[in-house]
């Protein structure tokens, strides 16, 4: 009788939505962040079929670069999602402190909003780990010790990731 193997393997939480799928920057930098635990990226035009297929989904790394008459549609649509708890936008950011705090007042879900994918993904990393520590306490004190040390151990494999990507980065 030969067994059956079941390989579990664990996905960050993040969808990448980006507008090429082609070579893109940030996709190498978070599969680099993640080790490859990534959910296969998506065009902005998929996104809502994904999102509402995929309760899974915690964060959105979104390219907005391209996309400016409706830029805020879209962010009312990923803000309004109940699942979605965090936005990491990559493109350009309001301009005024005014409009800034206008923006983010308006979509308090985004983290983020720059035009650097390292910055972004740097903010994306420290709030996955932070995270995954505050996950890790919290098992700790429901007594489930081997849940907890697997969050413990994935915040400070991001944290490794984290320093090898500013080295290599530095050696630019």
């Amino acid at each position: 009788m030969q067994s059956v193997i079941f390989l579990f393997r664990w996905t960050y939480p993040v969808l990448l939505v980006l507008s090429s799928l082609k070579e893109s920057r940030l996709h190498s930098i978070f599969n680099d962040l993640t080790d490859g635990h990534l959910m296969t990226s998506i065009s902005i035009h998929e996104y809502d079929t994904k999102l509402h297929l995929n309760k899974k989904i915690k964060n959105l790394v979104v390219e907005i670069s391209c996309i400016t008459e409706n830029r805020d549609y879209l962010l009312n649509a990923f803000s309004s999602t109940d699942h979605i708890e965090s936005i990491y936008l990559l493109g350009k950011p309001p301009e005024t402190n005014e409009e800034r705090s206008e923006f983010f007042t308006r979509f308090p879900k985004v983290c983020i909003f720059c035009e650097d994918e390292g910055q972004l993904a740097l903010r994306w990393a420290m709030d996955t780990a932070e995270e995954c520590r505050a996950l890790g306490d919290h098992y700790i004190k429901e007594g489930k010790k081997d849940i907890a040390r697997e969050h413990f151990q994935r915040g400070m494999q991001l944290f490794d990731r984290l320093g090898k990507l500013i080295d290599s980065t530095r050696q630019k």
